[in-house]
C-alpha cells in the first residue's frame, strides 16, 4: 500500500509539473493584461477580505443560484466540521495527519473552482452571441440595463441567469447601475465579459459611442474565441484529473490509517513519515494548482 501511495505521488507530481509550466505562461500574459487595463482605470482592485472572495467563488460556481442559503459564513462553518472529521480520520498517521486534514479542508474550494471553470467556459461560449444580440437591442433601447434585460432570454445559461438576476435586483432594490454591472462581472468570472462591463460602466459615467466599443469588443472576441476555448478546455480537464487523483489519494490514506501494521510503519519510521508527508504536500500543491489553473483562464 505504501508503494502504491508513492507511485501515485510520482504520477501526480509529473502532472502538476506539466500544468505548472503551462499555467505560469498564461498567468504572465494575464498579469500583463490586468496591468494594462488597471493603468487606465478599467479594472477595479481585488478585494482582500476572505469572506468576500468565498462569496464571489460561490456565485461563480453556480451554487449560490441553486442553494440561495449558502454564503461565506456557512461555508466556513462546514469547513470547520470537515477539518475536525479529517483530523479524526487521519489521527493515526502522526505528524502527517495535519497535512491531510488541511488538504481535506481545501477540497470544497477546489470543487467550487472546478464548477466555476465549467461556468466560465459556458459564459465564453455564449459571449459572441450575447454581444451580437445586445447590440441589436441597445440600438432600439438606447439604455444598457434595458438592453441587457431584453438580451437575456436569447442567450444560454449561466450568463442568462446572471443577467436576469442582477437586472431584477436593480429594478427591485436601490443598487446603482454601476453596482449592478459590477455584480454581473463578478459572477460571470470571464475576462472578456468583464471588458464589456468595464466599457459599459464608462458609457454610463461619461457617455460616448458605446456601439463603437461593442463592435471592437466583438472583433476581439472573434479573434480570441478559438484560443480561449482551448484554454478553457485545458483548465477543465486539468482540474478534473488532479482532483480525481487527490480524492483517490485521500481515500487510500484513509484505508491505510485503518490498518494497524501499516500505520505503525508510517507513524514510527522515518521512511514512513517522509512518504506520508511528501504525499500530503503533493496533494496540497495539487489543490493549489487547481486554483491557479482556474484563475489563469
Amino acid at each position: 500500500m505504501i508503494y502504491l501511495s508513492f507511485i501515485q505521488f510520482v504520477l501526480l507530481s509529473l502532472i502538476i509539473y506539466t500544468a505548472a509550466v503551462y499555467v505560469e505562461r498564461i498567468k504572465f500574459k494575464k498579469r500583463l493584461i490586468e496591468w494594462h487595463f488597471s493603468e487606465r482605470g478599467f479594472i477595479a482592485g481585488k478585494g482582500s477580505k476572505i469572506l468576500k472572495s468565498i462569496d464571489v467563488l460561490l456565485a461563480q460556481s453556480g451554487l449560490k443560484r441553486r442553494l440561495p442559503f449558502l454564503n461565506a459564513k456557512n461555508i466556513a462553518a462546514i469547513n470547520l466540521v470537515i477539518l475536525a472529521l479529517a483530523v479524526y480520520f487521519f489521527r493515526r498517521l502522526g505528524f502527517a495527519a495535519l497535512f491531510y486534514a488541511f488538504a481535506a479542508l481545501y477540497l470544497p474550494f477546489a470543487f467550487m473552482m472546478l464548477l466555476s471553470s465549467i461556468n466560465v467556459k459556458k459564459v465564453k461560449e455564449a459571449y459572441l452571441a450575447f454581444l451580437t444580440t445586445f447590440m441589436g437591442f441597445y440600438n432600439i433601447e438606447d439604455n444598457i440595463i434595458n438592453a441587457l434585460k431584453s438580451t437575456a432570454p436569447y442567450i444560454s445559461n449561466p450568463l442568462k441567469s446572471i443577467i436576469e438576476k442582477n437586472v431584477f435586483q436593480f429594478e427591485k432594490t436601490q443598487i446603482s447601475v454601476l453596482e449592478c454591472l459590477d455584480n454581473m462581472a463578478s459572477e460571470a468570472g470571464n475576462n472578456e465579459f468583464r471588458k464589456f462591463i468595464n466599457f459599459a460602466k464608462m458609457s454610463v459615467k461619461y457617455g460616448g459611442n458605446f456601439n463603437k466599443a461593442i463592435t471592437k469588443l466583438k472583433d476581439q472576441a472573434e479573434k480570441l474565441y478559438s484560443l480561449e476555448a482551448i484554454k478553457s478546455a485545458n483548465a477543465y480537464v486539468g482540474s478534473i484529473v488532479i482532483l480525481v487523483m487527490i480524492v483517490m489519494n485521500l481515500m487510500l490514506m484513509v484505508n491505510i490509517s485503518s490498518d494497524p501494521d501499516i500505520v505503525y510503519i508510517v507513524k514510527n519510521t522515518v521512511t514512513g513519515q517522509v512518504i506520508a508527508v511528501s504525499n500530503a504536500v503533493s496533494i496540497i500543491f495539487g489543490l493549489y494548482m487547481i486554483k491557479n489553473i482556474n484563475s489563469s483562464v
